[in-house]
């Protein structure tokens, strides 16, 4: 008996959820680290105490991974590993979109690795907060093992007693 090759009809229903996953994570990204930087304010000036100094920029760090938890939630469960790594992708666009981050380049090379390593790992951490968002039990359909109430179901079916005969039996 030969086996057929599998179909990878599955894999190719992957793409469309991953298309809207990498979509929401850059619109979610993009909206959360908007907020962000507003609340923040722009003209952010260099004698801020250094407590407000780290609240704003943990704000800003925290943006990305905030819209990736986003996109998870607007995009169904079902784009699997793709879907995942399209939020991950997704991710650090919405920083490079609202915070200009193409003018680092001007502060020499350390400036620009050190951004490269945070929108990696803001991508990393993205993915990894997608895949948890859909892999949570909540969201998933579960049954129950607990007994059917009497009348609910068919006695047989349930594995109960049919119970007391009417008058024709």
């Amino acid at each position: 008996m030969s086996e057929q090759p599998p179909d990878d009809a599955g894999h190719r229903r992957g793409w469309p959820w991953a298309v809207a996953a990498g979509l929401a994570g850059i619109a979610a990204s993009t909206l959360a680290t908007a907020l962000a930087a507003a609340v923040a304010g722009r003209q952010s000036d260099l004698a801020l105490q250094p407590v407000e100094l780290a609240l704003r920029v943990g704000l800003l760090l925290v943006a990305p991974c905030v819209g990736a938890v986003l996109a998870a939630v607007v995009v169904p469960r079902g784009g699997g590993r793709l879907a995942v790594v399209a939020v991950g992708l997704g991710v650090p666009i919405g920083p490079l979109l609202v915070l200009r981050l193409d003018r680092v380049r001007d502060f020499g090379l350390p400036s620009s690795l050190l951004t490269v390593g945070v929108m990696v790992a803001w991508g990393v951490v993205g993915a990894a907060l997608a895949a948890g968002w859909w892999a949570r039990p909540g969201r998933q359909v579960q049954r129950t093992d607990l007994p059917v109430a009497p009348g609910l179901a068919d006695p047989i079916e349930a594995g109960g007693d049919p119970g007391p005969r009417g008058p024709a039996a």
